[in-house]
C-alpha cells in the first residue's frame, strides 16, 4: 500500500515542478529583457530558499543577525534597500509562516502560547486601529509600523514557536561574534579612515560611534547583548575561548566609544551584573582593563578621547534641552490618557504642548523625543504602553519559576537566562534616553525577549516510560532532554 502513495507523491512533485518551469521561463526572459535581472535572480532563488526555510526555519535568525545590520541604514531605494526588505521585512515573517504550515501539516508541534503573546496581539491591533483613524499618511505609517513592530515581533514569535534546543542556541554565538568584529571595524574606521565607508554610515562623524546601525545607543546596546553571549559561551563551551575573551573586551571598549551617556549607564549596569554572575572573570577583567587604560592615558595615546568623554559626561545643555519634550509627553498623555494622539503622531503635536520647565530651560526649538516609553504613552495612551511592555512584564514575573526549571550546567542554563535579562535591562536604560527608531535595535529587543520566553517556558513534567519487560519508570524529566534508558542501564530490573 505504500508504493502507490510514494509514486503518486513523486508524480505530483514532478508535475508541479514542470508547471513551474513552463510558467517561470517566459517570466524570467521578460524580466531580463526589461532590465530587471536582479528581480529575475531573486525569483529564481526564492523557491529553493523557501523549501530550505521550511525545512530549517531556525536558520532565519543567524541570517538576520548577519545581514540586517549592514542594510539597516541605506541611502535611497537602491539594491541595498531591497536587500533590507528581503531580510528584515520578509525573512522573519516567512519563517513564522513556514513553522505554521509545518504545524498544520502535522510535521511540527507548536508550544502553548500565553499572556505575553496575547499582549503582543493586542498591541498590534490597537496600533493598526490608531494608524487607520489618526494618521494622515496611513500607508507610509503602516510601512514604518511593519518595519519597527511587525517584523521584530515576527522574530520573537519565531523563537517562541521553535523553542530552540541547546545546540540551536549555540549556533547564534558565531553570528554574534561576526557582528562584533564587523561593527568594530566599521566603528573604528569611522574615526581613522572615514573615506572608506559609505556616507550613510557617517551621520555622527567625529562625535559618536554608530557602526552601520545609525544611532550610538542602538550600536551600544547591540554590542552589549553580543558581549553577554560571548562571555557566557566562554564559560560554557571550551571552543575558541581566547577569541571570545577578546571579542568581549572589544565590545565593551566600543560601548565606551559611542560617547553616549545612555550607553555608558547601560554598560555600567551590564558590567555590575556580570560581576555578580561571573565574579572571578570580571574581577580579573576590571583589574587588567584599569591598568591598560591608565597606561594608555599616561603615554597620551587616548588623551583626546578621554577629554572628549569627560566633556560629554559633564555637558548639561544637551540633557536640559530635552526637558521640554519630556514635559510635552506628560501633557499629551494627560490630555488623552486612553487613546493617545495616534501612532507616529508625536512630532506632529508635541510642539504645542511644550512649555518652560521651571527656571531651568525654555523650549527655543522643537527637539525630537528621547524616551521611547514616554513617546508610546503620548501616542497610544496607557493601554499602548502596558501592551507594549506586557510581554517583558509577564516573563519577569515568571523569572523565578523559569529559572528553577533550568539546569545549572550546559549552555542553556540559569546563567544564560540571567544574562539575557541583563541585555533587556540595558535596552530599558537606553530607551529611557532615546526613542528607539532603528529597526535592528527593535529586532534585538524582541529576539532577546523571545529567547528569555523560550527558556522560561521550559517546564518539567512527570512522564511514564514503558520498559520492555512491562515495568514502569515514573519521574521528573525535562521535556527537551527525555531519553529512554537501555535495558542494561536499569540494574534494578528483576529485583
Amino acid at each position: 500500500m505504500t508504493a502507490p502513495v510514494l509514486a503518486g507523491s513523486r508524480t505530483t512533485r514532478t508535475v508541479v515542478a514542470g508547471a513551474l518551469l513552463v510558467f517561470a521561463a517566459p517570466l524570467m526572459a521578460l524580466l531580463v529583457a526589461g532590465g530587471q535581472s536582479g528581480i529575475a535572480l531573486g525569483l529564481l532563488l526564492a523557491i529553493p530558499g523557501l523549501v530550505f526555510l521550511y525545512r530549517n526555519p531556525f536558520i532565519a535568525l543567524p541570517i538576520w543577525l548577519l545581514v540586517t545590520p549592514l542594510v539597516t541604514e541605506t541611502s535611497g531605494a537602491g539594491l541595498l534597500r531591497k536587500v533590507f526588505w528581503v531580510f528584515h521585512r520578509g525573512l522573519p515573517l516567512l519563517a513564522v509562516l513556514a513553522v505554521l504550515v509545518a504545524a498544520l501539516s502535522g510535521k511540527r508541534r507548536l508550544p502553548r502560547l500565553g499572556w505575553a503573546e496575547l499582549a503582543i496581539a493586542g498591541y498590534v491591533v490597537i496600533s493598526l486601529v490608531s494608524i487607520a483613524y489618526t494618521s494622515g499618511t496611513a500607508l507610509t505609517t503602516f510601512y514604518l509600523f511593519f518595519d519597527r513592530v511587525l517584523a521584530p515581533v515576527s522574530i520573537y514569535l519565531l523563537v517562541r514557536l521553535l523553542e530552540p534546543t541547546e545546540e540551536q542556541l549555540k549556533k547564534l554565538v558565531t553570528p554574534l561574534a561576526i557582528f562584533i568584529a564587523i561593527q568594530t571595524f566599521i566603528g573604528m574606521a569611522s574615526w581613522v579612515a572615514p573615506g572608506m565607508l559609505p556616507d550613510h554610515w557617517l551621520e555622527r562623524l567625529g562625535t559618536r560611534t554608530i557602526g552601520s546601525l545609525g544611532h550610538p545607543n542602538v550600536f551600544g546596546v547591540s554590542m552589549l547583548t553580543a558581549a553577554l553571549v560571548m562571555i557566557h559561551a566562554l564559560h560554557t563551551d571550551s571552543e575558541r575561548p581566547r577569541q571570545r575573551r577578546w571579542l568581549f573586551g572589544v565590545a565593551i571598549v566600543m560601548v565606551f566609544m559611542t560617547f553616549s551617556r545612555a550607553s555608558w549607564v547601560a554598560g555600567a549596569v551590564v558590567v555590575l551584573g556580570l560581576w555578580a554572575v561571573y565574579r572571578r572573570f570580571m574581577t580579573r577583567f576590571l583589574i587588567v582593563g584599569t591598568i591598560a587604560i591608565s597606561l594608555l592615558v599616561a603615554v597620551g595615546t587616548i588623551g583626546g578621547q578621554m577629554q572628549f568623554a569627560r566633556d560629554r559626561l559633564l555637558a548639561e545643555e544637551s540633557a536640559l534641552s530635552r526637558l521640554p519634550v519630556v514635559y510635552a509627553s506628560v501633557r499629551m498623555f494627560g490630555a488623552k490618557p486612553l487613546t493617545g494622539w495616534g501612532y507616529g503622531n508625536f512630532d506632529k503635536f508635541d510642539r504645542s504642548f511644550q512649555g518652560q520647565v521651571g527656571d531651568i530651560v525654555f523650549p527655543e526649538k522643537d527637539h525630537a523625543s528621547h524616551n521611547l516609553y514616554l513617546t508610546i504613552l503620548a501616542e497610544q495612551g496607557l493601554p499602548g504602553l502596558v501592551l507594549f511592555l506586557g510581554p517583558a512584564i509577564w516573563w519577569f514575573v515568571r523569572y523565578r519559576r523559569g529559572r528553577a526549571n533550568l539546569e545549572s550546567d550546559g549552555f542553556a542554563n540559569r546563567k544564560l537566562l540571567a544574562l539575557l535579562w541583563l541585555a533587556l535591562v540595558a535596552h530599558l536604560v537606553v530607551n529611557n534616553f532615546s526613542n528607539m527608531r532603528v529597526e535592528f535595535g527593535l529586532g534585538m529587543w524582541w529576539l532577546t525577549l523571545g529567547l528569555v520566553g523560550s527558556l522560561e517556558a521550559r517546564t518539567k513534567k512527570t512522564v511514564e516510560v514503558q520498559i520492555r519487560d512491562g515495568g514502569r519508570l515514573q519521574g521528573l524529566m525535562t521535556r527537551h532532554r527525555l531519553r529512554l534508558a537501555r535495558p542494561e542501564e536499569t540494574s534494578w530490573q528483576g529485583r
